[in-house]
């Protein structure tokens, strides 16, 4: 079985490419959602570290949680230190599990994959690069965020970059700034070149 790693900064559009691997008869998993499962298992130590105003009802707030961290880089890492080993080991799970099952292939989608460490447990990264202002206006209408917020994710997200993936395990540049064919091709190209594609449709 083939894991491979889905990465890009925010709003380039890994969920369309997720899909499209989907498609392949790859399984995904969505480590953003990951993130969600490790709130809700650390909120006595989220908690503990950023207090009582990013917790509502005995759960995360994450919108407060994120208006916070984004503000301040070493509140980010601390975060990161406390849900990333949670996210890491449901990784494992979940890689563990379609390997059980027979699964072909499984695309860990993560903007963080280098950080986390999440690199170290791939085959093969597929790396997504969409210019700065298209994500901006793609982060403006789903996100609502204004330049300076967009900035400030921006900054803390200023590793994410192809190259930082130069551990001998085999990167792919795709583009997303066209047409949804575009990225069906490059997905089905790609999937054939690794030998787990099943449709060139």
């Amino acid at each position: 079985m083939l894991v491979i790693g889905l990465s890009g900064r925010a709003c380039a559009g890994k969920n369309l490419f997720a899909r499209e691997f989907e498609k392949q008869g790859c399984l995904v998993v969505d480590v953003d959602l990951l993130g969600h499962e490790a709130l809700a298992k650390n909120v006595p130590a989220i908690r503990q570290a950023f207090g009582d105003s990013v917790i509502t009802e005995d759960t995360v707030n994450r919108k407060a949680l994120g208006v916070l961290v984004f503000s301040d880089a070493s509140l980010l890492k601390q975060l990161e230190a406390i849900t990333h080993p949670t996210m890491v080991g449901l990784c494992q799970d979940r890689i563990a599990e379609a390997e059980k099952n027979g699964a072909k292939g499984i695309v860990l989608n993560a903007a963080l994959l280098h950080r986390m460490g999440l690199d170290r447990l791939c085959d093969h990264i597929v790396f997504v690069k969409v210019p700065f202002l298209v994500r901006f206006f793609r982060s403006r209408k789903r996100d609502h965020l204004g330049f300076r917020r967009f900035l400030a994710r921006e900054r803390a997200q200023k590793d994410i970059v192809w190259n930082n993936f130069t551990q001998g395990v085999p990167v792919e540049k795709m583009r997303n700034g066209g047409p949804s064919v575009i990225i069906h091709r490059q997905v089905v190209q790609y999937c054939a070149r690794i030998g787990i594609g099943v449709s060139g449709k």
